[in-house]
């Protein structure tokens, strides 16, 4: 995994969950993910999950970044071998490809394994866009795919990206498998509430997310009579915040920073819609898949794959990107009617229980099975 626990995204969660459905499933599993910041331990067990944590360099950057890579990768490979080794790995599977994905290729020419590369966005999602700036992640996802015996890909629109890139098709190779959820963590749960209802945002708060474009939407339509809860933390914060203020949002905005898992399926739970409004082309948005199995309509951006999952006018209302006047409407629409809240509502916890865990991890199995047939 390019990023784990106790960072906070949409990688880290999905990996968390498939690692906890695959070994309820009865499989052995261990988490490897670089070790940023350094002082993160080497090694801990988290929900029950074996997680490695190696200094991931790579040979570029600065002059210092070269030299620390010289004279350290040799170490670290030893190390990451000595850990596949111990624990019989059988297959790799590179989730969101980044430095991580070097050191994969490397094990899996080593030990012979087969490899599995489970793309997220990265060529479109990546708030720094990394791989328009850096030759070197360019090569590396570029190798990534030539050397992968399946890629999978989070939405269709993520491998379509990806076959752009590739300049050729990975059909002989290639399936997507969407993210997945838990329905059973939005069950018995107290919901948050306000002293007036609310609406839920949530996501990395870097300016692809919209979260701009949200705050004079809300002053658009129901400032009057809502509140905005927005959840995440990331570089925009304090832009936003002062945003907030000066569209005079005081005791009807909250910024509740990072969220934990309870908190998060609490403000799932108690919102009256979810609205993420990206500028960027999200992957999946596996926010709005979540706000779907707690039973809440969402209003999304109609960008990447979320149109593969959000279904307009049925699970919620989808809106051009960037457009404060067709977000401030649909959010003034469904919060002006609790009939189609509510049919939205339980339409996309119908929808969400087709993307249920053990369905989705199985899938992720045979995936993994059919890249050992072909190794």
């Amino acid at each position: 995994a390019s990023a784990f626990y106790p960072s906070l995204g949409g990688v880290e969660e999905l990996c968390r969950q498939l690692a906890m459905e695959l070994m309820r499933q009865g499989h052995g599993v261990i988490v490897l993910t670089n070790r940023w910041p350094r002082d993160l331990p080497a090694t801990e067990t988290l929900d029950g999950i074996p997680v490695y944590r190696l200094p991931f360099r790579l040979p570029e950057g600065s002059a210092k970044a070269a030299i620390n890579y010289h004279l350290t990768h040799s170490r670290i490979e030893r190390e990451m071998l000595a850990i596949l080794r111990a624990h019989k790995i059988d297959v790799l599977n590179i989730h969101c490809v980044s430095s991580n994905a070097h050191y994969a290729m490397i094990a899996q020419e080593k030990l012979n394994l087969p490899l599995v590369v489970t793309l997220h966005g990265e060529l479109t999602g990546d708030a720094n866009n990394a791989f328009g700036k850096s030759a070197q992640a360019r090569a590396t996802l570029m190798r990534s795919l030539q050397r992968a015996e399946l890629v999978t890909a989070c939405s269709a629109r993520v491998l379509a990206d990806a076959e752009v890139f590739y300049g050729g098709t990975l059909a002989a190779k290639s399936r997507v498998i969407p993210n997945g959820v838990y329905l059973g963590d939005f069950r018995g749960i107290r919901p948050y509430t306000r002293s007036r209802p609310f609406l839920l945002g949530a996501a990395r708060l870097v300016h692809q997310k919209g979260f701009d474009v949200l705050l004079r939407a809300f002053k658009e339509s129901v400032a009057g009579s809502y509140d905005l809860v927005i959840a995440g933390d990331g570089p925009e914060k304090k832009t936003l915040e002062s945003l907030a203020a000066r569209l005079g949002f005081e005791g009807r905005s909250i910024f509740v920073g990072r969220a934990d898992r309870s908190l998060m399926c609490s403000m799932f739970c108690g919102c009256d819609c979810f609205v993420l409004p990206s500028r960027g082309a999200e992957a999946f948005g596996i926010v709005n898949l979540e706000a779907m199995a707690a039973g809440k309509p969402v209003i999304a951006s109609r960008v990447g794959g979320v149109p593969e999952l959000v279904a307009d006018g049925a699970t919620g209302i989808l809106v051009s990107a960037d457009n404060v006047g067709e977000l401030a409407a649909a959010i003034k629409k469904l919060c002006g009617d609790m009939v189609l809240r509510h049919r939205m509502g339980d339409a996309g916890r119908g929808r969400a229980s087709q993307y249920a865990w053990p369905t989705i991890a199985a899938r992720y199995v045979d995936a993994f099975t059919a890249s050992g047939e072909k190794n």
